[in-house]
């Protein structure tokens, strides 16, 4: 859409060196963005956490961290749930927030090769998603666990 912008901002802080290596430590950060009501689904989001990387000197490339996030849904996306309730359904759910914990652990295999199995337990996906042409429309979406696995060979 024409006209539409965003901003954002990122803070990031080693609050704990290992030695000298300006790698290895803990570390916090935070992001939040803004974006215009009338024109994007999500007008705000943040999210903060921490990370752990390399504390221990027989695993210095492993990291452990986990994070919070939350996700605002537009006032004007609101309305349109609203607009779905007089419509539809009185019990159509209006989105409001998305919310969201994970956690991840990044093991490396061997020089190159990491494995990285991750939890992330989110509060009303999609903001209390719902889609009028689903199987179930006017329900709105339970929260979630989600448990990954991905790996990385670099060669």
């Amino acid at each position: 859409m024409r006209g539409d912008v965003g901003v954002y901002s990122v803070f990031e802080q080693k609050l704990y060196r290992v030695g000298a290596d300006d790698d290895r430590g803990i570390g916090v950060f935070a992001r939040a963005s803004y974006s215009p009501p009338d024109r994007n689904i999500i007008d705000y989001c943040a999210d903060t956490g921490l990370e752990f990387v390399g504390l221990s000197d027989g695993r210095p490339k492993d990291k452990f961290g986990f994070a919070m996030a939350y996700a605002h849904v537009s006032p004007r996306a609101r309305a349109l749930d609203f607009d779905f309730r007089r419509l539809l359904t009185p019990d159509w759910p209006p989105r409001s927030f998305e919310g969201l914990v994970t956690a991840v652990y990044q093991y490396e295999l061997r020089a190159g090769w990491t494995l990285q199995p991750n939890f992330r337990f989110i509060v009303r996906p999609g903001g209390g998603a719902t889609g009028p042409l689903s199987a179930f429309p006017g329900k709105a979406l339970k929260n979630a666990e989600v448990f990954g696995l991905r790996t990385v060979l670099k060669f």
